[in-house]
């Protein structure tokens, strides 16, 4: 399975605003699914797929579209190229070869470095400088 992620798109043949049912049609049952945020403005159902490091984030609400991709699989690519594993300095030089600029970085309280993008809704997570997830949305 193919999981290039798409800025501002999607990863591999699911786009945002996809719905959980053309997920599952595409990336089979998942092992788990959580509801989170019943009781706020924007409830949230996430698809967990272990096997694959995936997680699909579906805003429960009148149109249950999928809005937010969390992956942390080794075979992950952006324009072409596998980066998780990828050293901060790597992935700072691959965004600006394909015009990808404004970062902003912050350690987290629990302990990952974030590098953010935030003109294109993708954060990466490093610890100890290296890549271990991509969080992204449209």
């Amino acid at each position: 399975m193919e999981l290039e992620i798409k800025l501002k798109e999607g990863i591999g043949g699911l786009s945002f605003n996809s719905s959980i049912d053309q997920a599952i049609k595409l990336f089979g049952k998942p092992n788990d699914v959580e509801n989170i945020g019943e009781d706020i403005d924007y409830p949230t159902t996430i698809l967990h797929y272990d096997n694959l490091g995936l997680s699909l984030f579906f805003e429960t609400n009148e149109t249950c579209k999928l809005t937010c991709i969390d992956i942390d699989n080794l075979d992950a690519t952006i324009f072409g190229q596998k980066i998780l594993g990828c050293t901060s300095r790597k992935i700072e030089e691959l965004m600006i070869k394909n015009n990808i600029f404004n970062e902003t970085k912050e350690k987290e309280d629990w302990g990952e470095m974030r590098i953010s993008f935030e003109d294109y809704s993708i954060d990466f997570y490093f610890i100890d400088d290296k890549l271990v997830s991509v969080t992204f949305g449209k």
